[in-house]
């Protein structure tokens, strides 16, 4: 006659598969590379009133004041030129949104006009 054969029961199994699963997925985890953006506050209302002004008294058309002109992606920011060209118009609003209150300040303005005589 034999001996007794150990077998593992089911619940040991499907435990061990459990646990093998889940260091796994733990090993494979790539750290989360999504950045989410949220759109800065607008600046103030006195210095959008400001920028209305100078884009009246230079003739500005290409101001959109219906986009946040601090968020960088609109009408009010101008990329660098790429290597080899020129920025011909270069309207360019930088803000400041570190502010402790979470308001975010106009700190540079970069207007490039070219005069055609």
């Amino acid at each position: 006659m034999g001996g007794a054969v150990n077998c593992p029961s089911v619940m040991n199994i499907l435990f061990g598969y459990v646990i093998l699963t889940v260091f796994l997925v733990l090993v494979c985890m790539e750290p989360n590379q999504v950045e989410a953006r949220v759109e800065p506050p607008y600046p103030p209302d006195y210095e959008l009133k400001a920028l209305h002004e100078i884009a009246a008294e230079l003739g500005k058309k290409d101001w959109n004041f219906s986009e946040n002109p601090c968020n960088n992606k609109s009408s009010w920011f101008t990329p660098p030129p790429t290597h080899g060209s020129q920025a011909i118009n270069n309207s360019t609003v930088t803000c400041n949104c570190s502010f402790t209150n979470g308001e975010c300040h106009i700190v540079v303005m970069y207007v490039l006009l070219v005069l055609r005589i």
